[in-house]
């Protein structure tokens, strides 16, 4: 059945321009009026052929609905979702698209390691910071300890020293186990030169150690007294001064006088790249995020490494060899040089975000913060173990008094390095420092690790142990 509908669009069409014809004038009349009558025509002849209920049920159920109305009803339902439920399909999609092709396990050590990977890049805020009472132990070395580092769980310590022995010490119970090594000794089993630099590796329960013998050693951290490392590394040329490793376990990064910076791979224990930059040797290094590694050296220079894109930014503002720097955040690290400054940086700047000075008399010697908050603490040739806080202002940070230099300067440009302890006075130079959570250990020393610069003979050699406690915000 058809249904006949008169349509009178078309009429109200030629009024229009019938209107506009006239308002047209003369120069117009002509072609408004041609088109005034085709409209016309159109009009007489034209009835419109609508269908009727039945043809219009017939016509919907031939269109197909299972293609674009499915895309609609998608789009509607992630329009009118919740925040939550945002989330929940976002993390369903990923695992989806994480877990295509691979097993259970693979799919939960894989989302475990990204879990990882976030918590470092986050960052904490120290707050009600103090430091216990100071307990110094003697019994370990005979000349100046130069290195250490702390487990964990905070039980055990290592150290290196001049010596050319590795002790490890029982924090509880202050036991000790010496590790093989004699000095100009050479097949002894372990280092025969100073020891200059250590790292633990816990993902493969390894210690690496590194010297003025230019080896790189590894030992079995669980090993009884007197045993000989269990493999060692050649290669550097000189004093290997710097050891640090991934969180991951996988690469070892080693620095030395000879001005390279070698990368290790931990499974094969093989060298996989050397790269140079710095113009004299590497007194120092620090590695918290993966591919970024941190030196200074006595060119003055410190220099964040890129290992991904084989290339490393260049800061120097130093008049002395840097021989110290550590790892704050993914975006702040700091630098302590021969010319008693502190440096703190930033991988988008060329100048320090914010300095504190010493004074020339008191190089600074070691520096560890604590990771991923604006708390570090240095140390010094003149004995004393300062905890340094970086700031705004604005933040509610009371600023000590004389504590930085820069004043106005450094409150232009935002941060200030301001102390947040007063300074603890220890029996020698302070030649590494290994913070935890629970403590901080300290290697003590007559002289600098480097060199016999500063000796004092009414100072100690030992391992000093600060209870330490503090809030995360």
């Amino acid at each position: 059945m058809v249904l006949r509908k008169r349509t009178r669009t078309v009429n109200g069409g030629v009024g229009r321009a019938a209107k506009a014809a006239r308002r047209g004038g003369a120069a117009g009349s002509a072609a408004d009026s041609q088109r005034v009558e085709s409209l016309g025509a159109t009009a007489e002849d034209g009835d419109e052929e609508l269908p009727s209920s039945d043809d219009e049920a017939s016509s919907t159920e031939a269109v197909p609905t299972n293609g674009r109305s499915k895309r609609i009803d998608d789009e509607d339902e992630v329009f009118f979702e919740t925040a939550d439920e945002k989330r929940v399909r976002l993390a369903k999609e990923y695992i989806g698209r994480l877990g295509e092709g691979k097993e259970k396990e693979d799919v939960q050590e894989h989302l475990e390691k990204d879990i990882e990977d976030q918590s470092l890049h986050s960052r904490i805020k120290v707050s009600d910071l103090s430091l216990g009472e100071a307990k110094l132990l003697k019994q370990g070395h005979r000349y100046p300890l130069t290195c250490v580092c702390l487990n964990d769980d905070e039980t055990t310590a290592w150290t290196g020293a001049k010596d050319c022995n590795v002790v490890r010490w029982n924090i509880e119970t202050g036991q000790k186990a010496y590790l093989s090594g004699t000095r100009n000794v050479v097949d002894c089993g372990g280092h025969f030169q100073p020891v200059l630099a250590m790292c633990l590796v816990p993902s493969r329960s390894l210690l690496v150690s590194g010297g003025v013998d230019r080896l790189v050693r590894f030992w079995d951290e669980r090993a009884p007294t007197r045993s000989s490392c269990s493999s060692s590394l050649h290669g550097h040329a000189a004093s290997v001064t710097g050891i640090a490793a991934e969180n991951d376990g996988s690469k070892l990064y080693t620095a030395s006088m000879d001005k390279s910076l070698r990368i290790w791979d931990l499974r094969m224990q093989r060298c996989l790249d050397t790269l140079f930059g710095h113009v004299e040797g590497i007194t120092c290094m620090d590695s918290f995020y993966k591919g970024r590694p941190v030196t200074g050296g006595t060119d003055k220079t410190v220099r964040l490494w890129k290992m991904e894109k084989e290339t490393h930014l260049m800061y120097s503002r130093h008049s002395y060899s840097v021989d110290a720097v550590t790892v704050a955040d993914q975006d702040r690290f700091v630098s302590g040089s021969q010319d008693g400054c502190l440096h703190l940086w930033s991988p988008t700047s060329k100048k320090p975000l914010a300095t504190a000075m010493l004074g020339p008399s008191n190089w600074i010697s070691s520096l560890k913060a604590i990771r991923r908050s604006n708390v570090f603490f240095s140390g010094s040739i003149d004995g004393k173990l300062r905890c340094w806080r970086f700031a705004r202002p604005a933040d509610g940070e009371a600023l000590e008094e004389g504590a930085a230099a820069a004043g106005a300067a450094a409150a232009a440009k935002g941060l200030q390095l301001t102390e947040a302890l007063p300074a603890v006075q220890t029996p020698g130079c302070v030649n590494g420092i290994a913070v935890g959570k629970k403590f901080i250990a300290c290697a003590i020393g007559k002289e600098h690790r480097l060199g016999r610069w500063n000796y004092d003979r009414s100072k100690s050699n030992g391992l000093m142990l600060l209870p330490l406690s503090y809030h995360e915000g």
